[in-house]
C-alpha cells in the first residue's frame, strides 16, 4: 500500500512550509505532493508562518535562516500556540548549539540540507500523516462502538419496559 492509501480518508491535512529560499520550498512542495494527499501552504517567513496558525496545521517544516525572526524563536512561538504540534527543521546550519536549541524548544526532527534531506523530510512528514490519520480512525471506530453500545443498552431499556408493562 502506498502513503496516498494510507491517508486518503484525512485529505484535509495541512502542511505549513517554511522556507525562504524558493527552490528548497518548490522542492519540499513536489515531493510532498507526489507522497502525501494534504493541502500545502509556504511561506517565506516566521512571521508570516504564525499571522496564519488559526489554519490549524498538522504539521510544519521549518527553516532555521529565515528572514526577520529565525527558526528557533518561530518554533518557540509556534510552541505556545500549540505544544503539540509536530515541527520538522531542515537547515544548512552545521552549528550543534543551534540543533541542541531546536532539540531542546522541542522539535520533532532535525534534517541537515544534505543530498537526501528533502526526501528525509518527504517521509517524515508522511510518518506524522499516516500517525494522525490512524488517531482520527481510532477515534471514529470508538465513537462507533460507543453509538452501538447505547443503543444496544436502548434496545435492552425497552425490552425490559415493554416486559413490565405486558405483564402487569
Amino acid at each position: 500500500m502506498n502513503n496516498k492509501e494510507d491517508i486518503k480518508e484525512t485529505a484535509d491535512n495541512r502542511v505549513f512550509i517554511v522556507e525562504d529560499n524558493e527552490m528548497d520550498s518548490l522542492m519540499m512542495d513536489y515531493l510532498l505532493s507526489q507522497e502525501t494527499i494534504a493541502h500545502i501552504s509556504k511561506f517565506s517567513s516566521g512571521e508570516e508562518c504564525l499571522k496564519h496558525m488559526e489554519m490549524q496545521p498538522d504539521v510544519v517544516i521549518l527553516d532555521y535562516g529565515l528572514p526577520g525572526i529565525n527558526g528557533v524563536q518561530t518554533l518557540l512561538e509556534i510552541k505556545k500556540l500549540n505544544p503539540d504540534l509536530p515541527v520538522i527543521v531542515i537547515t544548512g546550519n552545521k552549528d550543534r548549539h543551534i540543533a541542541q536549541k531546536f532539540l531542546d524548544a522541542g522539535v520533532y526532527d532535525y534534517i541537515e540540507k544534505e543530498d537526501d534531506a528533502f526526501d528525509q523530510v518527504s517521509r517524515v512528514t508522511d510518518s506524522i500523516l499516516n500517525i494522525i490519520a490512524r488517531k482520527k480512525d481510532k477515534e471514529g471506530h470508538k465513537a462507533n462502538v460507543t453509538f452501538a453500545l447505547l443503543i444496544s443498552l436502548f434496545v435492552v431499556v425497552a425490552c425490559i419496559a415493554t416486559y413490565f408493562l405486558l405483564k402487569h
